[in-house]
């Protein structure tokens, strides 16, 4: 495939919808595209309108390396805040903007790129590369990486030795270069000049082999409504509510422990609501949180404490309290020694032309899935485009998505033969 090809490619993932989910356009149109270069590609409806597709090449049954990107993107938020067409793929320059540019439509066109060339080249390849294509990491509240999870349980990572997930992980240079600089990556400031210092494009890279697991959480109080000059007459739900909030911040200070790569845990109430007017007496509310953990803290542990202060509040209070768990996806975190590792270190630092250091993705991937049922399985998380993921004007630069076709390819030629 030549540059025009590719870029066209990653362009016609970028207008197809998938805010909110709407994958099945996008798994149908891969597989078509794929047919197109002689591989079979396999929709699988895991939910309603909303299709996984899971893709083979390879000579042996073994080693198996898995390429794995996911189709839905976020919301575009306030339109009008826009400079360039959210679905539009526009180009000015060497950058294309537009709604998935960086997370992640430009990752999985590098793994779908990166799988046909490979193929079109013509040498063996000893062992299978399997293409996971997923549903459900960016867009549903409850339980999310649905499609993740379907490929877990249905055994298609039970043979599965390491994986590459192609998250964006780079971050535009100048934001190191600031006086106060935006640092998703947590570089220390010794780090950030000789990062910059070595640096001759407009990116950072990060190649990433941990991140952070989750939990998402709600705590709901059901009381009884009454006018506000009666209380007597009805249950408050906000009130005991409050103060099993107030008890769960106290346990959140007693999470001490660091990671070498990843930190502490970092737990973060992140919506609340409750009542219905002024003049009366709420009888629901909610509070909302997510805690990004590591493994030195599990998430079993976190979780059975906050069952913990639940039922103890409930054995005093009138309303009714209940702890709903949303979202359970443990840490990741792989030996970064690995050969799969050690082979994209050593091309991306090739091909980026850079300092490239190792350490932990500050997101969660749908990798926490996929470890869960197989815990020995390698992960890098690892892909081009940049932190103005989730942004207005989100953009990748084209130029480094070729670098990562690049990479991957060198890296699964090499992992396969060396």
């Amino acid at each position: 495939m030549d540059r025009k090809d590719r870029v066209k490619l990653l362009s016609d993932l970028v207008k197809i919808n998938t805010i909110g989910g709407r994958e099945e356009a996008t798994a149908k149109f891969l597989s078509h595209y794929l047919e197109g270069y002689g591989i079979h590609g396999k929709t699988i409806e895991v939910e309603p309108g909303r299709f996984n597709l899971v893709a083979e090449i390879g000579n042996l049954v073994s080693p198996v390396v898995v390429l794995t990107g996911h189709q839905d993107v976020v919301d575009i938020g306030d339109r009008s805040k826009w400079l360039h067409s959210p679905l539009g793929a526009e180009i000015i320059g060497d950058r294309m903007y537009g709604r998935g540019t960086s997370d992640m439509k430009a990752g999985l066109a590098a793994e779908v790129i990166t799988m046909i060339e490979l193929k079109e080249a013509g040498q063996p390849i000893n062992g299978t590369i399997r293409l996971l294509v997923t549903i459900g990491e960016e867009s549903s509240t409850v339980n999310h990486m649905q499609g993740a999870q379907y490929f877990a349980e249905h055994g298609y990572l039970d043979d599965v030795d390491a994986a590459i997930v192609a998250e964006p992980s780079g971050e535009p240079l100048d934001w190191l270069t600031q006086d106060t600089p935006l640092n998703p990556f947590k570089f220390s400031a010794d780090q950030i000049n000789h990062l910059v210092d070595k640096n001759d494009l407009t990116e950072q890279y990060l190649l990433s082999y941990a991140h952070k697991g989750s939990i998402t959480y709600e705590i709901a109080t059901k009381g009884k409504t009454a006018h506000s000059s009666s209380p007597q007459l009805g249950i408050n739900a906000i009130a005991p509510l409050i103060k099993t909030y107030d008890q769960q911040i106290n346990y959140f200070k007693t999470l001490t422990k660091e990671n070498p790569v990843l930190g502490k845990t970092v737990p973060v109430v992140t919506k609340i609501k409750g009542g219905d007017q002024l003049n009366s007496v709420p009888a629901a509310a909610a509070v909302f949180g997510k805690i990004r953990t590591i493994p030195e803290e599990p998430n079993d542990q976190i979780i059975a404490q906050l069952q913990r202060i639940v039922a103890e509040n409930n054995r005093d209070a009138k309303a009714d309290i209940q702890f709903k768990l949303l979202g359970n996806k443990y840490p990741v975190m792989s030996n970064p020694d690995d050969k799969l590792i050690q082979l994209l270190h050593r091309f991306g630092e090739q091909e980026l032309d850079q300092v490239l250091p190792l350490g932990g993705y500050p997101g969660g991937t749908d990798a926490a899935e996929f470890v869960r049922k197989n815990p020995a399985i390698s992960v890098a998380v690892f892909g081009p485009g940049n932190m103005t993921a989730h942004q207005v004007d989100e953009f990748v630069e084209l130029d480094n998505f070729e670098r990562f076709i690049a990479i991957y390819k060198q890296t699964l030629t090499a992992f396969f033969n060396d």
